[in-house]
């Protein structure tokens, strides 16, 4: 095996996978790191908005999603106590895509990590992350990882990239990861058979936290149960498929649809979400997907963050692999591509968390958009993500959304 590359990426989810596909295409030598093995259980609501397919397209992988099976998914529908309303997602072009996808993220991750190895990248699974390596000057040159026999092994590598996920090790080496301590939020996740498919994702607003449930590949029925750390110990007490019943109370529907519903897998958590970066990089490394900075989004948009941001990634490095003395301007624009795109939509995610900690104005802001079906398409839309926050300010996004009706 070689310990010698252009690109170390540390972490085999999909903005490390998708990275390494970028950078492998581009004949760069490119290994990717991970402590565990493929395909493996990942909890998650296994959503991808319907920007996500351009951006596979782009990576090669346009087949990705109907070759594994992947459920078309067309809207939202939100609920909140006893108020409900569907959202569809609006093509405001050709290029819109009108679909979002529910799959297992142990399918989609896998079929990445494959998609990068036919590239010729080199995947080295079951290696634990244990330590950067520095230079003299303490620029990144490497990782020191455990292999699956428990041996340190130290990897050199020109550029190392973090994409190890929403608890970075990678970024807490850099020392640049922040908590957000009024958001900490858990999640509980786990499939279901016997659920009809269903042409729309469900979310199910209550204070503090939310059910997300999707149809995904296989038949399958993604469920998400998302709330703080101290209330999910208090009234789950263990049992979470009761914790699961108490928490649709008041949405027939829901109650309906999970009532003959068997659980196949077991219920899954993974928690705190949220937390800043002070800055994405550093000389010799980046942080891409989660490991740049997540605050749960609620509406699926965090396999977008990660190829968004994966793209951006590979942009970067690939211009510093090109011109060395020139890094640090490809970092700073980087950096700046992810503010550009990416912070208005985590800062709207930071509202809508702060918005479920008031239940009167959950229930106006469903009620409002059961009783304008517009305002329910606008923000389905606006979390697929193939219009941006910044776009609302546009008179001609106006004119393209009433013409999209």
């Amino acid at each position: 095996m070689n310990d010698r590359c252009d690109v170390l990426i540390l972490g085999a989810g999909p903005a490390g996978a998708a990275t390494a596909i970028e950078l492998a295409r581009q004949g760069h030598a490119v290994t990717i790191a991970d402590k565990k093995a493929f395909p493996r259980a990942k909890p998650c609501g296994e959503f991808l908005s319907p920007e996500c397919a351009p951006y596979l397209a782009e990576l090669g992988e346009g087949d990705l999603l109907a070759r594994t099976g992947a459920w078309q998914v067309d809207g939202m529908r939100l609920s909140a106590a006893e108020a409900a309303t569907n959202g569809r997602f609006r093509a405001l072009n050709a290029t819109d895509g009108r679909q979002g996808f529910g799959i297992r993220r142990d399918v989609f991750d896998h079929a990445l990590v494959q998609a990068a190895g036919r590239r010729g990248a080199q995947f080295l699974p079951r290696h634990e992350f244990v330590e950067l390596l520095r230079d003299a000057a303490g620029r990144v040159v490497g990782a020191a990882v455990r292999d699956p026999a428990g041996v340190r092994r130290e990897l050199r590598a020109r550029i190392v990239v973090g994409a190890d996920g929403v608890h970075s090790r990678v970024a807490r080496d850099l020392g640049v990861q922040r908590p957000v301590p009024w958001l900490q939020q858990f999640a509980l996740t786990a499939h279901f058979a016997g659920v009809p498919p269903q042409a729309a994702a469900s979310v199910r607003l209550f204070p503090r936290g939310f059910f997300a449930a999707t149809t995904v590949d296989a038949g399958l029925f993604s469920v998400n149960v998302v709330l703080p750390k101290a209330e999910l110990r208090s009234e789950a007490r263990g049992d979470y498929d009761d914790l699961l019943r108490r928490k649709l109370a008041g949405d027939d529907r829901l109650l309906g649809l999970m009532a003959a519903a068997q659980r196949v897998t077991p219920w899954r958590g993974i928690g705190p979400f949220a937390h800043d970066v002070e800055r994405p990089t550093a000389p010799g490394a980046l942080l891409v997907g989660d490991a740049a900075g997540y605050v749960d989004p609620l509406t699926g948009e965090g396999i977008y963050f990660a190829l968004f941001g994966a793209r951006a990634a590979a942009e970067a490095v690939a211009a510093a692999l090109q011109q060395p003395a020139d890094e640090r301007a490809a970092f700073d624009d980087y950096a700046e591509a992810r503010r550009r795109e990416l912070a208005p939509r985590l800062n709207a995610s930071r509202w809508l968390q702060r918005g479920l900690r008031h239940p009167w104005l959950v229930r106006t802001a469903v009620r409002t958009m059961a009783r304008w079906p517009a305002i329910a398409d606008l923000v389905v839309t606006l979390s697929g993500d193939t219009i941006h926050p910044r776009d609302l300010w546009r008179p001609s996004f106006w004119r393209a959304f009433r013409a999209s009706a």
